[in-house]
């Protein structure tokens, strides 16, 4: 009962007393919250290229990352091989994509963090689940996948090209980056019958998304 006077009845006179207690003078109180103690989760979007980063590799167009968010509809699959699950999908803990364009085609960027798996190890899964010849990006069926070198970049990485099923789709380059615990795979669409400039643009930004990659 701190901060309140006790209040004492006298026995004959019928006059109040003031207890000791009243004399000691109770410690001001805060009117201003405490501090949030609330942790917010870290995020993936920092490790894509910026706006600026991006226009000086020839992607003047330019969607801002949003964080990719995982759940049971939604797994994260940097490539779809086979149309199957992977062992590394279930371990994406973290996600982010974006897209950016040039006169070429358009890049979608997917980047993932994974608890249990390094970087090199989703890549070369990928490598290898692919020698069945399928993929499936953005809801589309792919086939004859041939795979394409890029100067090294990361701790691992991994690039293909693929033919649609359907014969009046459009062809897609794909370039799989893994670094410590991270990978990301930038997709290249163009509506081109030819592989070399996905293969050319996608060795061309190779080095900004992987730098971008690396980011504490």
């Amino acid at each position: 009962m701190s901060g309140l006077a006790v209040i004492v009845a006298g026995c004959s006179s019928g006059a109040a007393t003031t207890g000791p207690s009243a004399t000691t003078k109770a410690p001001p109180v805060s009117s201003s919250a405490p501090p949030s103690s609330v942790v917010h989760p870290p995020t993936l979007e920092r490790l894509l290229p910026t706006e600026d980063e991006l226009a000086k590799v020839g992607q003047d167009e330019y969607v801002q990352p949003v964080e990719y968010v995982i759940g049971e509809t939604t797994p994260l699959r940097l490539v779809n091989a086979c149309g199957a699950a992977q062992p590394w999908d279930a371990k994406a803990k973290l996600g982010a994509q974006a897209h950016s364009n040039s006169e070429s085609g358009e890049i979608a960027q997917l980047v993932a963090e994974y608890d249990g798996y390094t970087g090199a190890q989703v890549v070369a899964g990928v490598k290898k689940a692919l020698a069945c010849g399928h993929v499936t990006v953005q809801h589309l069926d792919f086939g004859s996948v041939s795979e394409f070198t890029a100067p090294k970049v990361a701790d691992a990485q991994y690039g293909f090209c693929a033919a649609p099923t359907d014969p009046i789709g459009v062809r897609i380059c794909v370039l799989v980056l893994g670094k410590g615990d991270r990978a990301e795979s930038l997709v290249f669409t163009n509506t081109d019958w030819v592989d070399k400039p996905g293969r050319s643009v996608l060795a061309k930004v190779a080095p900004l998304f992987a730098e971008a990659l690396g980011r504490p």
